[in-house]
């Protein structure tokens, strides 16, 4: 039997249990992020989407703490910031050997002068970082 756009029963409930698949793949790798927080400022890490991977190439380790080029400018139309600094006591293990970083866009509001008036902005901020297991400026618990 067809359906109308000429596939047949077998193939659409094929394709259907591969989208299903795909979607339900997609949820899973961004499972772990759900219920995290940060150590310090127990602020929830993610809002669904604000979470993902990062290239080693954007991360700077030191005693310190790491430092991350953000993957996008702080503020929206603006020329992108050199580094972001996350401090070690801030630092995740990460479930995998990669780097991730949770970030949100975050509505600001400066005054202008002379007027007083309030001009809004929207900026990024990191969340929580986490670093692969085994990396020596994670504080270890």
């Amino acid at each position: 039997m067809q359906t109308a756009r000429g596939f047949s029963m077998a193939q659409s409930k094929w394709y259907l249990a591969v989208t299903w698949l795909a979607l339900l793949g997609k949820a899973e790798a961004h499972d772990w992020y759900t219920g995290k927080t940060d150590p310090v400022l127990q602020y929830d890490c993610c809002g669904g989407k604000d979470c993902h991977p990062i290239d080693p190439s954007e991360v700077r380790m030191t005693k310190d703490g790491y430092f991350v080029r953000p993957p996008r400018p702080f503020y929206l139309n603006e020329p992108q910031e050199p580094e972001w600094f996350i401090p070690r006591e801030r630092v995740q293990t990460s479930p995998d050997d990669r780097y991730h970083i949770c970030e949100r866009l975050m509505t600001f509001y400066r005054s202008i002068t002379p007027r007083m008036q309030y001009q809004a902005y929207q900026r990024f901020r990191w969340t929580c970082f986490f670093a692969p297991p085994g990396t020596s400026s994670i504080a270890r618990k």
